[in-house]
C-alpha cells in the first residue's frame, strides 16, 4: 500500500473514532442504558447544532492526541479479532491471538504517519447526523470506513503481523480470515469501540477518558445551548462516570445469565485445555447462535438448588443440543471441563472421553500427577477420584462442571457389562455437576438423586421463536434469499411463519435449507414445495443432486459413504485411496456435499468429516437402494489403517 493511500485511510478512521467517542460520551450523558433522554437532545440537534459543531471540530484537532485515538482504533480491532474472529478458526486461533495482542501497538506506529493532520478538515454535517441526531437504535449506524477500504486496513494489520514473524504463513493463506475481519469490523465497530471505552472508564480511564474529557471541552462544551441537555462534565471522572453506563451494544439476552454462572468460578485461572478437536465443535456451532434463554435459566437453577448432580438435555437430532452445549461453554468462559463426542470424527469411545477430562482435571486443577495415573482409560475408578481431589480445590461458593455432548454417539461395546455410559459416577463430591444432552432413548446413565432431565422438545413455543429468529437474522444476511421470498409474492413475515412450521424447529433444517435457497438450488421451488422436516429435507436433497440417476453417479455415493464410516477426518490423499477415485476428481464431488461436511485445517491440510450424526444415519438408511455395500467400504477403511495410511 502507498504512503498517501496508508495516510488518508488513517485519518478516515481516526477522525471516525474520534466523533465516536464524542458520541458515546453524549449517549452516556443524556440516555444511560435505558436512553431516558435521547430523544429531547437528539431534536435538539437536529434543529439547530449540527453547524455549530461542525466549526468547532474542525478549529479543535489541536486538542487531539491522535497517538490515544489510534490506541482506542486498534484496541477495538483486536478486541473484535480476539473475541470474534479468531474462535473461528481454532487451527490458527493462537496466532491470531497474538495478532490481536500487537494490534494496538501498531496502530500506534500507523498514526505517527498522520500525526499532522486536521482530522476534521473535510468533515461534513451528514456525518454528525448520523452520529448525533439519531434514533437510538440506530446511533451506531455511522459508517467509519466502508468495506473495502476496511479490507485494506486489515490487509495491512495481516500485513504486519507477517513482517514481525507474528504470523509464520503467507499472507495469502489468511485470505479468509481478512474477509471476516473486515466484515465485522464494518458492521461492529463501533459497539467494540465503545466498549472500549466503557472498559477502560471502568478502570480509572487512563487510556482514553482525558482525551474525551479535552475533546468534548473544545467542542460540545462551547455550545451554550447543547449544555442544556447534558449534565456538567467537569473532570475526567465526569466522564468516566457516564461511559460506564453506557449501553454499548454488545451485552446480549444472556449477559444477566452469564454474569450468574461466571460468579462459580475463578476467571482468574487459566481457561482449562479444551481439545482441539473440541474447540473446532464449538467455533462451528456457536457461529450463528440465538436465544435458548430458557434453557440456560434452567442451568442455572439447577446450580444453584442442587448440592451436586446430573443436568440431562434430551432433544431429537438436529434441534440444537450440540449448539445449547457449545454456546454453555462459551458463557462459562471455557472454565469448565469439556468433552463432544463426534461419531463422524470416532470421538465415541469413553477411553477417550475418560483420558480427556483426567488431563483437564489434573491441568485446570493443579493436581498433583506428571501424567495420567495408571489405568485411567479402563474404568471410572481414576475419574472419580480426580473429581474428589478437584473438588477439594475449590474456594467457597465455586463449583466445578463437566459438560458432556451427544451421549447417544457413544460406542459403550467396549465397557464393562452393567456399567453407567462413559463410567459417569453415582455419586459425585459436593459442588460437581455435569451437564450432559443426548437424544430421546434409553442410556445406562449413573443413578443419583440429584438428576433431572431437560426435555427440549416440551418447549414448542419458545423453540419456534428461536428458530424464527435464526431465519431473520439469515434472511437479513442474504440479499439472495430476499430476493427468493420477494419473486413468489410472499411477505418476510409469512416466510418466516411457513419455513419455521415446514422446520419443526429444527435448526439443522433451517441451516440447510437456507443455505440451498442463498446458493441458488431452489430456484423452481415455492414456498408450499419445500420439504417438511429434517429427514424428507434429506430425501429431497438426495433427488435434486441425482443421487437416484440411471445409471447411479457411484463416485458421489461411494464418496459420501465413505466419509460417512471412516470417522475420522480424512484429507483428500487418503479419500482418493478409499474411493479409488483421482484426487483431482474429488474436488467437484466434495464441493456438492459440501453444506454436509465440516472441513477443517490439519497441519496446512484441509480434512473432512460428516456434519451432523443424523446425515450418517439417513446415508446408512439409505444404503440399500443406493447399491453401497457397507461392509465392503468398512473392510476397505480398516485393511488402508492397518497398512498404516496416512489421513
Amino acid at each position: 500500500m502507498d504512503y498517501s493511500r496508508l495516510v488518508r485511510l488513517n485519518q478516515g478512521l481516526l477522525t471516525g473514532t474520534a466523533l465516536l467517542g464524542l458520541g458515546s460520551i453524549v449517549a452516556g450523558a443524556v440516555g444511560g442504558p435505558m436512553w431516558g433522554g435521547i430523544a429531547n437532545f437528539t431534536a435538539g440537534m437536529v434543529a439547530n447544532y449540527l453547524g455549530a459543531l461542525v466549526d468547532r471540530l474542525r478549529t479543535s484537532s489541536d486538542v487531539l492526541r491522535n497517538e490515544d485515538i489510534a490506541k482506542a482504533a486498534g484496541r477495538a480491532v483486536g478486541k473484535t479479532l480476539l473475541e470474534t474472529i479468531s474462535p473461528r478458526y481454532p487451527e490458527i486461533q493462537k496466532p491470531l491471538e497474538a495478532l490481536a495482542e500487537k494490534t494496538e501497538g501498531y496502530w500506534v506506529e500507523w498514526a505517527e504517519q498522520a500525526k499532522t493532520l486536521n482530522l476534521f478538515e473535510s468533515l461534513q454535517e451528514d456525518q454528525l447526523h448520523q452520529i448525533f441526531a439519531q434514533k437510538p437504535e440506530t446511533f451506531t449506524d455511522y459508517q467509519v470506513l466502508p468495506k473495502e477500504q476496511w479490507q485494506e486496513v486489515v490487509r495491512w494489520l495481516f500485513e504486519q503481523g507477517c513482517e514481525n514473524g507474528v504470523l509464520l504463513d503467507s499472507l495469502e493463506s489468511y485470505q479468509d480470515v481478512i474477509g471476516d475481519l473486515s466484515q465485522e469490523l464494518e458492521k461492529n465497530f463501533n459497539k467494540n469501540l465503545r466498549q472500549v471505552l466503557k472498559d477502560d472508564a471502568a478502570s480509572g480511564g487512563k487510556a482514553f477518558a482525558g482525551m474525551l474529557f479535552d475533546l468534548h471541552g473544545a467542542t460540545l462544551a462551547k455550545i451554550d445551548a447543547i449544555q442544556e441537555y447534558l449534565p456538567k462534565i467537569a473532570s475526567k471522572e465526569d466522564v468516566c462516570r457516564l461511559l460506564q453506563q453506557l449501553d454499548t451494544g454488545i451485552r446480549d439476552e444472556l449477559s444477566q445469565i452469564r454474569e450468574t454462572l461466571q460468579q462459580y468460578f475463578d476467571l482468574n485461572r487459566p481457561r482449562l485445555p479444551i481439545p482441539q478437536e473440541c474447540e473446532t465443535v464449538i467455533a462451528d456451532r456457536t457461529l450463528d447462535f440465538v436465544g435458548r434463554e430458557y434453557v440456560f435459566t434452567a442451568i442455572r437453577d439447577f446450580l444453584q438448588r442442587q448440592p451436586k448432580g446430573y443436568f440431562i438435555l434430551e432433544a431429537d437430532p438436529g434441534v440444537g443440543k450440540s449448539a445449547i452445549l457449545a454456546k454453555l461453554v462459551q458463557l462459562l468462559k471455557r472454565r469448565c471441563l469439556t468433552h463432544f463426542n463426534i461419531q463422524a470424527q470416532g470421538i465415541i469411545k469413553p477411553q477417550q472421553f475418560l483420558e480427556n477430562i483426567c488431563t483437564q482435571l489434573i491441568e485446570g486443577y493443579n493436581l498433583d500427577y506428571p501424567r495420567l495415573p495408571d489405568k485411567t482409560a479402563e474404568d471410572g475408578n481414576v475419574l472419580a477420584r480426580l473429581l474428589g481431589e478437584a473438588s477439594k480445590t475449590l474456594e467457597p461458593g465455586q463449583k466445578l462442571v463437566v459438560v458432556v455432548d451427544a451421549l447417544d454417539e457413544v460406542d459403550s461395546s467396549s465397557q464393562t457389562q452393567g456399567s453407567n455410559i462413559l463410567y459417569l459416577p453415582d455419586a459425585l463430591p459436593d459442588h460437581v455437576y455435569f451437564i450432559l444432552s443426548k437424544r430421546p432413548k434409553q442410556l445406562p446413565l449413573p443413578l443419583s438423586d440429584y438428576q433431572t432431565t431437560f426435555d427440549l422438545m416440551q418447549y414448542p413455543a419458545e423453540s419456534a421463536r428461536d428458530a424464527r429468529r435464526y431465519a431473520g437474522n439469515r434472511w437479513r444476511q442474504s440479499p439472495q434469499i430476499q430476493e427468493w421470498v420477494k419473486s413468489r409474492n410472499s411477505s418476510p413475515e409469512q416466510f418466516f411463519t411457513e419455513l419455521v412450521a415446514k422446520s419443526e424447529n429444527n435448526f439443522m433444517y433451517l441451516r440447510y435449507v437456507l443455505k440451498d435457497i442463498h446458493d441458488g438450488l431452489y430456484e423452481s421451488e415455492t414456498l408450499d414445495s419445500l420439504p417438511e422436516g429434517l429427514q424428507r429435507y434429506y430425501q429431497k436433497h438426495w433427488r435434486l443432486m441425482g443421487m437416484n440417476a440411471n445409471p447411479l453417479p457411484i463416485d458421489k455415493i461411494r464418496t459420501i459413504y465413505v466419509l460417512c464410516l471412516v470417522r475420522e477426518a480424512v484429507s483428500r490423499f487418503l479419500l482418493a485411496q478409499l474411493t479409488e477415485i483421482a484426487e483431482y476428481q474429488l474436488g467437484p464431488i466434495l464441493k456438492e456435499w459440501e453444506q454436509f461436511l465440516r472441513a477443517q485445517k490439519v497441519e496446512k491440510e484441509t480434512r473432512y468429516t460428516i456434519y451432523h450424526a443424523s446425515f450418517s444415519d439417513f446415508l446408512k438408511e439409505q444404503a440399500e437402494d443406493s447399491g453401497v455395500d457397507l461392509e465392503n467400504i468398512k473392510r476397505c477403511i480398516a485393511e488402508n489403517f492397518a497398512k498404516g495410511a496416512p489421513l
